[in-house]
């Protein structure tokens, strides 16, 4: 063997460890920004569950609960008023967007079923007559505010694993 094919075999061997370690490098950078993307993702959705639980603070979504839970729990839903029903509506959307919101895993279910379950599973009791009424109507749709139906039906199975 001639000294240059000597020094092109020394060469090519460099050439394939420095191709190797820099094979290595990328890998590792590669992990790093998957686990960035992940932490990012998570950081996301804790962001839009802390906007949900504002948005489930606020007053008049909690006023509307509680008019569900403390009046319109004693009434059958053909002797509500108006204002009664433009309050079982806003549950209704809200505990619907929150559901649909946590079926696109764009927050966390379990802070919602643990936290707000028992208010979940009383207004879905009290407000599933109005419900399907709305959707027997004319304009109305079987699928209207399903997702609060989805989202009761996640809560009575977290309860029966607990």
């Amino acid at each position: 063997m001639t000294t240059f094919e000597t020094y092109t075999i020394i060469l090519q061997a460099f050439a394939l460890i420095a191709g190797l370690v820099t094979l290595g490098f990328l890998f590792a950078q590669m992990r790093a920004m998957t686990k960035q993307i992940t932490t990012a993702q998570e950081a996301s959705r804790t962001q839009a569950s802390l906007s949900l639980v504002d948005f489930l603070q606020s007053r008049d979504v909690r006023e509307a609960r509680e008019c569900v839970r403390s009046v319109l729990s004693k009434k059958t839903h053909d002797q509500w008023n108006d204002t009664e029903r433009r309050h079982a509506s806003l549950v209704c959307s809200n505990y619907d967007v929150l559901a649909c919101l946590i079926r696109s895993n764009l927050s966390h279910m379990e802070l919602f079923t643990v936290n707000w379950g028992s208010s979940i599973l009383h207004c879905h009791k009290v407000l599933s007559p109005y419900m399907d009424e709305i959707r027997r109507q004319a304009e109305g749709d079987p699928s209207y505010w399903s997702n609060f139906d989805w989202l009761k039906e996640r809560v009575v199975s977290r309860a029966a694993r607990s």
